[in-house]
């Protein structure tokens, strides 16, 4: 039965809602309800807490800031990478997971890890910042 639910009623709705321009939809059908969400498309990324921020020495340019691509839970990859990390290469840092899928967060190139702005298991929105990497 619910196999055929997600076939005939979900695939449809999800489909449409990732197609379209919507941030909330809701269907309530006898006992059927169903909602999707997305967070609202920001202009640029929340800035970080200033609690967050390290206090490492000022460098000649400014961290790169990773952010969420999705929304979803993040998880770290084990070992965990820590603040002050000498990063090699592109190394995945942790994933954000949504619906069972894993999105990986890699750091993109050598550098250190000069923040880490969330936990393992927080939950993420969109454009939400996770790491941030002094080049």
């Amino acid at each position: 039965m619910f196999d055929e639910t997600i076939a005939r009623r979900v695939r449809p709705l999800a489909e449409a809602f990732r197609d379209a321009a919507l941030v909330r939809l809701t269907v309530h059908e006898d006992d059927f309800e169903l909602e999707f969400r997305r967070a609202a498309p920001a202009a640029a990324p929340p800035a970080p807490d200033s609690a967050a921020e390290p206090t490492a020495p000022a460098k000649g340019s400014p961290p790169e800031v990773l952010t969420s691509d999705v929304v979803g839970i993040v998880r770290f990859m084990r070992p965990p990478a820590v603040e002050g990390q000498r990063l090699e290469g592109d190394r995945d840092l942790a994933f954000v997971e949504t619906l069972g899928i894993r999105n990986p967060v890699r750091s993109h190139g050598t550098g250190t890890l000069a923040a880490v702005f969330v936990t393992d298991g927080q939950p993420v929105e969109y454009g939400q910042p996770l790491f941030a990497i002094e080049r």
